[in-house]
């Protein structure tokens, strides 16, 4: 396995406290999760499948929340020509941008991962490439359940967050 190091954000960097309430921020996106799917029969082992059509309402869902608290990740408005975009099948799925940029500010790549699985850990699925990413950049894992266990609706637990900027040895 790898060795993990990552490179430190610098504290003088208007992006790293502007990192820093966006993560604060996607701690309330479990608590305004909705969802109208209500599951029933569905075999256990097939749970987990779910990940890819809970993931268009987790990044949609996480777009609409982000850009609903910037008071929380934007106290002093310095950001106000920025806002979060949802880039279905691309990484990052969501990223902080101003309109008619290119270059996002910060990027946050998204995942759902069923509690129940039988992995330990989640599947992400890709490789990481320093020329995808930057140092500010997050990957998101939002644990899902069902609320009755193995049927009814998802619920979202508070995100698992790690800078995706990591410099594989």
């Amino acid at each position: 396995m790898p060795t993990v190091s990552r490179y430190p954000l610098p504290p003088n960097d208007e992006r790293t406290a502007l990192r820093e309430g966006i993560v604060k921020a996607l701690q309330a996106v479990p608590t305004q999760f909705s969802s109208p799917i209500n599951l029933e029969g569905l075999p256990v082992q097939d749970l987990f499948a779910l990940n890819t059509f809970l993931g268009g309402a987790i990044e949609n869902q996480t777009v609409a929340t982000l850009n609903s608290s910037r008071s929380i990740w934007d106290p002093d408005n310095r950001w106000a020509s920025y806002r979060f975009n949802r880039y279905a099948e691309s990484f990052p799925d969501v990223r902080l941008e101003q309109e008619g940029s290119d270059q996002p500010i910060i990027g946050i790549e998204l995942k759902g991962w069923y509690m129940l699985a039988k992995e330990e850990v989640p599947s992400f699925r890709f490789r990481a490439s320093a020329d995808a990413m930057t140092i500010w950049d997050l990957l998101v894992v939002f644990p899902w359940s069902l609320s009755n266990v193995i049927s009814g609706t998802p619920v979202l637990s508070p995100p698992s967050l790690s800078r995706l900027s990591m410099q594989l040895t």
